[in-house]
């Protein structure tokens, strides 16, 4: 198989880095407890790169992520029923749809956005964000592959999203 070749566990990992704010924000209105809303996130992750093959290109990422996103809330609620606040399905119910849902032209343009402002990024913080978000390593990982500080990674990590998110804005203005 070509190296180059994107895999579709590459493409919706790829929508994964693209709408992470969004699937991010979905979690934060449903748990809005930083640490358990973080912790649900990257269980999000994990499933939906394992579960991968199951998404179909032409239907909504966004609500596929966020139904993947809300059987994570509740079994982090259930989990922790003694200090959560349950929300019942009605309402998790409310806020999934309230996303609205995107087109497949406009993920297709969201992802080209997103290629060319991967292609921008320093190689080594390119390197690190492709690790994290195509290669599901952990932060403790990435610092042991690249030779940095566990806290070096979440740096670059942070700073590499937020440059993404302002390139990827920018580049559908302009296209816009």
């Amino acid at each position: 198989m070509n190296s180059t070749a994107p895999t579709h566990r590459d493409h919706v990992n790829a929508l994964f880095v693209l709408h992470s704010p969004r699937i991010r924000g979905f979690i934060l209105s449903l748990l809005p407890n930083m640490s358990r809303a973080d912790d649900v996130m990257q269980e999000t992750f994990l499933t939906i790169t394992a579960k991968a093959e199951d998404y179909e290109r032409e239907t909504n990422f966004v609500a596929w992520a966020c139904t993947i996103a809300r059987y994570k809330v509740l079994e982090e609620c259930n989990r922790n029923q003694k200090t959560s606040l349950m929300l019942s399905p009605d309402v998790i119910e409310a806020v999934c749809v309230s996303h609205s849902p995107m087109t497949p032209d406009e993920e297709e343009g969201r992802l080209a956005a997103l290629k060319d402002c991967m292609d921008a990024l320093a190689p080594h913080t390119r390197r690190a964000v492709e690790l994290r978000y195509s290669r599901a390593h952990s932060a403790a990982e990435i610092a042991k592959l690249l030779g940095w500080s566990t806290d070096s990674v979440y740096v670059v990590l942070s700073r590499a999203r937020t440059a993404l998110q302002k390139c990827i804005t920018t580049h559908l203005k302009a296209v816009g």
